[in-house]
């Protein structure tokens, strides 16, 4: 591997003062609950020099240094197409390349992607920037929601041609109706075979192939910054070991911080009980950054999903930690149905249970002012034999429902699960007079676009007035724990339209790039609809790369 250039377009940017990053430094440190983040010298006081000397001597040097193998490799694979570039991806795992996102559905939230061409699908620039924005509610980057609907559907064809993985527009869709440029169907480039892990393992073996060094078992630990704040290599861990790399521009795809549990304690403020993110996501990239005074923002956010509790009902522990689950998941899979509906404690509904899953996840955690609770939590999956007949449900086979209490009444079910039994008795005689008509008089049940799209292609129940409003009369009766989760933390440093770290005054932190769920969303935490995690780290990687090698 060779010297890294310092001549290149990344070098070229603003750097740091040491005053700057010393204030910093402890300001980010501070609202990440880490208080013993900043290095500090021998007589305690924080010294900004133990970030930004440089060890001995370096293990590897190159030219683009990728940290992480999920969107991140993204970045990598375009990297590779800089002349004379050298390039190195390094993973936490070792053994699992791709991390979250090769475990993912295998959708990539793209307006104007080129297979909406085979589905009559119109789409406009204009139409995706007012969509972004719309739902962003105000926290979104103009420069950087243009340069990602300007890139996506280039990135996505370039990654098609160059892995040789097809693509075609999936049956996601937008997920809020209400805002100006929503679509009901093509922004979801979806893999043809269904499995996001073909897209990965063409990844890696086209990495392989082109000569790019992979480290797995391989973590982040801190930046190696120069006197003026610039990032010029890692120090990563393989196990015990450390290893110093020193490269020209480093590009950050660390992930969330799922896993940590002192900074979901600190940061989600409303309660979150599972995630199917990669176990590896502690947020070592947020702790290593707000070191070198990286600016963080939407550290409330997370990537909104039910789920099921993977247990027996009783066993439901309410101050449990956030744990891995990906069983549990419902990604529009279960609550939709008819002959269901879900309730809190007191037997009443609180949302439309055909929305998408973030929109409904979020009215799991309205806090309650009459209570002064979280009332919705934990809320109750209901439904009755025909839906049980019917429709798959997690945990539960014809012969054994481990997840599900059962019973041959609505109220004794209530007693079971701990259930107001008078309010569910009333709901669900309120809920069956809306099975008649078809109307659901609280929350429009069925109505939405986007319900539809998510729901229609898979229920065949002419019998009913509205396809996704059944009543619940048959016996037995079931019932389960359903709990606010998520797919990821949306909040992490913040990033310009070329993907560059920006510092707490908004500055470029040189040398430094990051994308997906270690940066805050580009979308200001709205997730958009299928595939909008995927599409969005991918872009802003395929960015960064070209940026910092001067790719044209």
């Amino acid at each position: 591997m060779k010297d890294v250039d310092h001549s290149k377009p990344q070098e070229h940017a603003q750097r740091l003062t040491r005053r700057a990053f010393l204030v910093g430094a402890g300001a980010a440190c501070a609202g990440l609950g880490l208080a013993a983040c900043a290095p500090t010298s021998p007589d305690g006081a924080a010294d900004a020099n133990s970030s930004a000397q440089t060890p001995d001597s370096w293990d590897h040097e190159v030219d683009f240094l990728v940290i992480g193998s999920g969107t991140a490799a993204i970045g990598a694979l375009a990297a590779t197409e800089a002349d004379g570039s050298s390039v190195m991806l390094i993973e936490k795992s070792d053994g699992m390349f791709g991390g979250t996102s090769a475990t993912s559905g295998g959708g990539f939230w793209t307006p104007m992607n080129k297979w909406q061409a085979d589905v009559d699908v119109n789409d406009s620039r204009e139409a995706a920037i007012s969509y972004i924005t719309g739902c962003g509610g105000g926290r979104t980057d103009q420069a950087t929601v243009e340069a990602f609907v300007d890139t996506a559907h280039v990135m996505m064809e370039w990654l098609s041609d160059t892995t040789g993985v097809e693509f075609a527009v999936g049956g996601a869709h937008d997920y809020y109706d209400n805002v100006e440029g929503f679509l009901g169907y093509g922004r979801n480039s979806k893999v043809k075979s269904g499995k996001a892990g073909d897209v990965w393992n063409a990844i890696q073996a086209k990495l392989q192939e082109r000569g790019c060094e992979i480290l797995m078992g391989t973590a982040l630990s801190e930046f190696y910054t120069d006197a003026e704040g610039g990032v010029i290599g890692v120090k990563a861990l393989q196990g015990s070991k450390e290893v110093n790399i020193k490269a020209g521009a480093v590009l950050m795809g660390t992930g969330g911080f799922d896993h940590d549990p002192v900074m979901t304690r600190e940061n989600l403020p409303a309660p979150i009980f599972y995630t199917n993110a990669a176990q590896t996501n502690t947020g070592d990239g947020h702790r290593a950054a707000s070191r070198i005074n990286a600016k963080l923002g939407l550290m409330s956010f997370v990537w909104a999903m039910p789920n099921f509790f993977p247990g027996k009902p009783d066993e439901f522990d309410p101050s449990a930690l956030v744990q891995f689950d990906i069983e549990g998941n419902d990604f529009n899979r279960y609550r939709g149905y008819p002959n269901s509906m879900i309730v809190n404690s007191r037997g009443r509904r609180f949302g439309d249970e055909s929305a998408t899953y973030p929109v409904f996840n979020m009215s799991m955690q309205n806090y309650s002012s009459d209570t002064l609770s979280y009332e919705n939590v934990p809320a109750f999956f209901i439904c009755d034999a025909t839906y049980a007949e019917t429709y798959d449900l997690p945990g539960m086979d014809k012969k054994d429902a481990s997840w599900f209490a059962s019973a041959d009444s609505v109220e004794e079910l209530a007693e079971k699960l701990g259930i107001d039994a008078a309010g569910l008795a009333a709901e669900v005689a309120k809920f069956n007079g809306y099975a008649q008509t078809g109307v659901d008089e609280d929350y429009h049940r069925g109505e939405k676009e986007s319900s539809k799209s998510a729901w229609l292609k898979n229920i065949d129940r002419p019998d009913l007035a509205n396809p996704m409003i059944g009543p619940l009369e048959t016996p037995p009766f079931y019932g389960a724990v359903y709990l606010p989760a998520m797919t990821g933390t949306a909040g992490g440093v913040k990033i310009n339209e070329n993907a560059q770290v920006v510092d707490n005054d908004g500055e470029v932190i040189a040398g430094l790039y990051a994308c997906g769920n270690c940066t805050a969303s580009i979308a200001g935490g709205a997730y958009l609809g299928g595939g909008a995690t995927l599409c969005p780290g991918g872009t802003m990687a395929y960015r960064a790369a070209r940026h910092a090698l001067g790719i044209a």
